[in-house]
């Protein structure tokens, strides 16, 4: 329940819950082959979760011919940044992901991520998308609308900045 959860999302970062929301369509998993993760700079904190989520995943024997694909924005401005804390995340470890499954996706400033989102993922079984305290309190249940175009959503609020070592 959308609202429920809404509704409670105080209590539940008080009880230093993390939170996922699986956003379910009659598509289904498909053919269990391809986890899309996104990562925006909005919600470094959730990249560690997420990227966890995506490998857990793949350890299901129905996922086991899967692979994962990890997305982030970015606009002409700071591409050379993200590109560059990407890269530190990967390199110091913070990331655990090979530089191979990560592509920078263009956007122009000021545009809906959904429609990114919508394009680049539209064949996945399964696309996995972080989501910030902030966002969620401001836009409530618009937050996850506008993912039309592509199957499964799986929603992630981090308590904290997860640490994989």
């Amino acid at each position: 329940n959308l609202n429920q959860m809404i509704e409670n999302f105080s209590l539940l970062k008080a009880a230093d819950l993390d939170i996922c929301l699986l956003q379910s369509t009659l598509r289904g998993f498909g053919y269990h082959r391809q986890i899309h993760l996104w990562i925006t700079s909005s919600d470094y904190e959730n990249a560690n979760l997420i990227i966890l989520l995506g490998y857990i995943l793949l350890g299901h024997p129905d996922w086991s011919k899967g692979s994962i694909s990890v997305y982030s924005i970015h606009n002409d401005d700071d591409k050379e940044q993200k590109e560059e804390r990407l890269n530190n995340l990967i390199r110091t470890g913070r990331l655990p992901i090979s530089h191979k499954n990560v592509q920078l996706v263009r956007q122009e400033k000021g545009a809906d991520y959904r429609i990114s989102v919508n394009a680049h993922s539209k064949d996945a079984d399964i696309t996995i998308l972080g989501f910030n305290d902030d966002e969620l309190l401001s836009k409530k249940g618009d937050l996850f609308e506008g993912y039309d175009d592509i199957g499964n959503v799986l929603f992630v609020n981090a308590h904290k900045e997860l640490r994989i070592t």
